[in-house]
């Protein structure tokens, strides 16, 4: 959660008319919550909006053409943070309809919004899945060789914004493993919390694996210090952001486990339980230096603070 120092940039965006789709998502509704504080005049669109507590809300499908663009007509934004997409839970859909959502629905989406003027910057959501794996931490000049469908999906959208960047302001940022209050089963953080809570032991793969976790309210932060901070630009600028601390998910589990068991839980954690997937990315971790070099600031939730704030259900 940004200090009072950190909010005058953020202040920038006070009364700015913002659109954010996919708002009732994970990381939606942290980019709602902070808007709401920076006291930006948000407006949510989703294709369910009935419980979300500020925004004035728009009801849609991100690839109706139509819909679409009445609201970008009516909202008439300041800037759009483009959150809404298919497939971000670990094997769920299928190429054809992610290609419909994360292609198509930004498609859509930018259509709209090179229509009005002044025209919107655009901050769209990327993911690392985008790149070929690799031994080490990825950057933004590594191959966009993904190896799974919503990754295909992603890296196809990262072109539909590239085609439209001549039109638009339009910044990717490409995210890599976020947690945090919200976040839901199958992720890996709640399903340790909940084999807790119920008792039950916790499966677990021998855990060897890499990754780079950054808490979901600096991951809103982000997108907000991008509208901020825009300058008119040409083309697209893309940017990894992570917080740059790798640890194993077996040193991510047991730094979980401990505070699990501070809080009277007796969480039993077997690894080695389940076997890897087969084809279970073993280094999954960002270079975001191009980042911190355009904007001075990087994510700074520790892992202890995010699972402390993670357990109490803060954002």
């Amino acid at each position: 959660m940004p200090d009072q120092a950190e909010l005058s940039v953020l202040n920038r965006l006070r009364d700015a008319r913002i659109l954010v789709t996919g708002a009732c998502g994970f990381v939606g509704r942290h980019v709602v919550e902070l808007g709401r504080r920076i006291g930006a005049t948000l407006h949510a669109f989703d294709a369910s909006t009935g419980d979300l507590d500020g925004p004035v809300c728009w009801q849609g499908d991100i690839t109706d053409q139509g819909r679409v663009r009445e609201v970008v007509q009516q909202v008439q934004p300041r800037g759009i943070i483009h959150l809404a997409a298919a497939g971000v839970a670990y094997g769920s859909g299928n190429l054809p309809e992610l290609l419909r959502v994360n292609c198509g629905g930004l498609a859509v989406l930018l259509e709209a919004a090179a229509e009005v003027e002044p025209r919107p910057a655009v901050v769209c959501a990327g993911s690392g899945f985008e790149y070929a794996p690799k031994d080490g931490p990825l950057s933004e000049d590594d191959p966009v060789e993904p190896n799974s469908a919503y990754g295909v999906s992603k890296a196809a959208a990262t072109m539909v914004a590239r085609f439209y960047a001549t039109r638009l302001p339009i910044t990717i940022l490409r995210l890599f493993s976020i947690y945090g209050p919200g976040e839901r089963e199958p992720r890996l953080v709640p399903y340790v919390i909940q084999r807790a809570k119920q008792g039950l032991p916790i499966e677990l793969t021998p855990g060897e694996q890499l990754r780079d976790y950054t808490y979901v309210g600096d991951v809103a932060e982000a997108f907000f210090r991008v509208l901020a901070q825009a300058e008119k630009h040409s083309g697209i600028r893309l940017y990894n952001v992570s917080s740059g601390v790798v640890v194993t998910l077996r040193q991510l589990v047991e730094a979980l486990v401990e505070r699990l068991r501070l809080r009277g839980l007796d969480p039993e954690p077997r690894f080695g339980a389940r076997p890897y997937r087969a084809d279970e990315i073993m280094h999954y971790a960002a270079d975001a230096g191009r980042w911190i070099a355009a904007f001075g600031w990087s994510p700074r939730t520790s892992l202890r603070v995010g699972l402390e704030r993670m357990l109490d259900g803060e954002a």
